[in-house]
């Protein structure tokens, strides 16, 4: 015998705090991860792997919880809080909506960098992008920033241009991909 939502009990508090409140907390807390890692122009690995785990736990409890409403209780809609949030953080992401707020907001500050190009070693922030290493090399700048797991990653100004557009093959190669106008994000083998 199937009861039908009017027989069922009433969604209880703790069920209302923890769907309504403390799950869409901790999801808005692992996207806001995700959608700040997705700033830089390529995302820490390791913020992305952890931001995902939590993600992954927190849709784990997010189901069984969902489970019990629909076994037990009657249909609320606060069920669907934490999955809009995700959905609009997976939306925002493939439309490479992060990336491009990161590069508005830092390349004025690179552009400035750039101009004179001073070698550095140390941590900086460019705008929105934490930088790790400055090298002027024939043709342009390099402004080296957190995100490759093994390889060397970052954005380069190169008022020239260039013709290593693609990935690297081996160790020592810099691929570029086109960013805008004299600016290429770098990929560098480095081991």
């Amino acid at each position: 015998m199937t009861t039908n939502a009017r027989e069922r009990d009433a969604t209880p508090r703790w069920w209302r705090i923890v769907v309504g409140v403390v799950l869409p907390i901790l999801v808005t807390i692992a996207c806001a991860a995700l959608l700040l890692a997705a700033l830089q122009p390529i995302a820490s690995f390791v913020l992305v792997i952890i931001a995902g785990y939590a993600l992954v736990g927190l849709g784990a409890v997010w189901t069984a919880l969902a489970g019990v409403r629909l076994w037990r209780f009657r249909p609320d809609r606060r069920i669907w809080i934490a999955p809009t949030i995700v959905a609009v953080t997976v939306t925002l992401a493939v439309l490479g909506v992060p990336g491009r707020i990161g590069w508005q907001l830092s390349k004025g500050d690179l552009a400035r960098y750039a101009e004179d190009c001073p070698a550095t070693y140390g941590d900086m922030r460019l705008g929105v992008y934490e930088v790790y290493m400055v090298t002027p090399r024939p043709g342009g700048c390099h402004f080296y920033t957190e995100g490759g797991l093994f390889d060397a990653v970052g954005v380069a100004h190169l008022p020239g241009g260039t013709d290593d557009i693609g990935d690297p093959v081996q160790e020592g190669d810099i691929g570029y991909r086109h960013l805008d106008g004299d600016w290429y994000r770098f990929t560098e083998i480095v081991f």
